[in-house]
């Protein structure tokens, strides 16, 4: 009996700790608000990340060597070129990344 209790007890904590770990990946969604189809070098390009669904932080790299946080932000290029834009969607568990390009011209 103590046998059978013990085994129940162990399979019932290992199927419980697997769905714990087991949180929804967040899918990365977010739009160019501002600066496309291209942008001028030094003007504001805004990025926007609400399409994005179970996330809880995000994170920009904006393909210059520079980064930023939060689900809204925006950018200024000090050169002129084709950027990629990288979104990391985050959440307690999981993450998920998508990209797009800025052209940003003199």
């Amino acid at each position: 009996m103590k046998a059978h209790f013990l085994a129940y007890a162990f399979g019932s904590l290992v199927i419980g700790l697997g769905l714990a770990s087991c949180g929804k990946k967040p899918e990365a969604c977010f739009t160019i608000e501002k600066g496309i189809p291209s942008s001028k070098v030094n003007e504001t390009v805004e990025v926007n990340a609400g399409c994005s669904t179970e996330a809880t932080s995000f994170v920009w790299e904006w393909g210059d060597g520079s980064s930023d946080t939060g689900i809204k932000t925006n950018h200024k290029y000090n050169a002129a070129g084709t950027f990629t834009i990288k979104l990391t969607a985050k959440n307690d568990d999981n993450s998920a990344s998508t990209t797009k390009q800025v052209v940003i011209v003199q």
